[in-house]
């Protein structure tokens, strides 16, 4: 065995640890193996925590300044399974948009007359229940019900089925959508009893009661259809904003007449909202366990799962690679509309707690009263 300096390269017993000449150590050197860019690092922190780490791309910021973002996870129990981690992570970071940026972006590429500008400008706010949603999390169901909530007319909903088309040609190819499927082909624009409108039946909801604490997500569907928001308006109803004198909530998205409207809590699901807002002062109401807000294509997963668990028929109607139901989240605001109806009450504060915007003006000029909601909750 030769020393392992070649300019010494004297001979050596097999069990010699050194040279005996030029004293080198004939233990090879290991060369620390690099990653390659994009495959992450795995962190060993002070405490012992393994820690894994994979920067996904930059942002740029309005002083243009460059900002890293990062996909990162801890506590693995070594570091073979915190690479193995990384090798199935995302190699880069997928785009977000929500839809009214999508809009935004879209608009000042697209070459059209001024009028028709404006038409597509006026269709686009019916949309707003979800306009700050993500892309991606938007699905038939979506669309639908905001074209649904449309009084202005055939041709806006028309038109509302045409800025989608454009919006989608728009985003598909740049990464927006990677279902690659344009959904407002599948939009209808017939709009009142021509629509899928569907809410849940007597029998249903007290189906849903019965399975209140067996069923994962039945509370949440039951009080939906006694709170009257949209879904996206429920998942970001926050404990901050609930009045415990008044047990009532303001809330509402920045639609035309929903914005932070009151609705007072019925009886019927006030042990449950006491309970999500005993321990809370601010935060979710209605969140994951971790306690952090649930998206609405989560929530719509649970939905369907819970109703499946809960024996409620919801027929179901293949659109491309997705699926339409008869019965969605947006069903339970339909509900609570018809159980409004049997009720006594004014119009004006009827129109108050589900927020549509026909009642624009009359909030404009138009006090709230707790005791004349209450008095329709309390009897629904």
């Amino acid at each position: 065995m030769e020393c392992i300096n070649k300019k010494c390269a004297a001979e050596l017993t097999g069990s010699a640890l050194y040279c005996h000449i030029c004293g080198r150590k004939q233990e090879k050197e290991r060369t620390k193996r690099k990653r390659g860019n994009g495959q992450g690092t795995v962190y060993v922190l002070p405490d012992g925590v393994i820690r894994a780490v994979k920067t996904l791309g930059y942002d740029v910021d309005e002083n243009n300044k460059k900002h890293r973002k990062t996909l990162s996870k801890q506590g693995f129990s070594t570091k073979k399974e915190a690479y193995a981690w990384l090798a199935q992570s995302p190699k880069k970071r997928e785009k977000r948009i929500s839809f009214k940026k999508l809009y935004e972006t879209w608009e000042p590429t697209h070459t059209a007359s001024k009028s028709t500008m404006n038409c597509y400008s006026a269709a686009m706010n019916w949309y707003q229940p979800i306009w700050y949603t993500d892309v991606k999390d938007i699905d038939i169901d979506d669309l639908n019900e905001c074209v649904e909530e449309c009084d202005r007319g055939k041709q806006t909903r028309r038109n509302m089925k045409t800025i989608a088309g454009l919006l989608y040609k728009y985003g598909i190819p740049r990464g927006y959508f990677p279902e690659k499927l344009n959904l407002a082909e599948y939009i209808i624009v017939g709009g009142g009893d021509q629509n899928h409108k569907s809410g849940f039946t007597d029998k249903e909801v007290e189906t849903i009661r019965k399975n209140i604490n067996k069923v994962p997500y039945a509370e949440w569907i039951y009080s939906l259809c006694y709170l009257g928001f949209r879904p996206s308006e429920f998942l970001e109803l926050d404990a901050i904003n609930y009045d415990r004198k008044e047990k009532a909530f303001v809330g509402g998205k920045k639609t035309e007449a929903g914005t932070n409207r009151t609705v007072t809590v019925s009886p019927k699901i006030q042990p449950i909202i006491d309970k999500l807002v005993r321990d809370k002062i601010s935060g979710p109401v209605f969140c994951r366990p971790d306690g952090e807000k649930m998206g609405i294509k989560e929530f719509r997963e649970h939905f369907y799962k819970a109703l499946s668990d809960m024996g409620i028929d919801n027929p179901v109607t293949k659109v491309g690679d997705q699926e339409m139901h008869k019965l969605t989240p947006h069903s339970c605001r339909h509900t609570f509309a018809t159980m409004m109806k049997r009720v006594s009450g004014g119009d004006k504060d009827k129109l108050e707690l589900i927020g549509h915007t026909s009642a624009e003006m009359l909030r404009y000029y138009q006090d709230v009263d707790y005791s004349d909601l209450r008095k329709i909750t309390d009897a629904l």
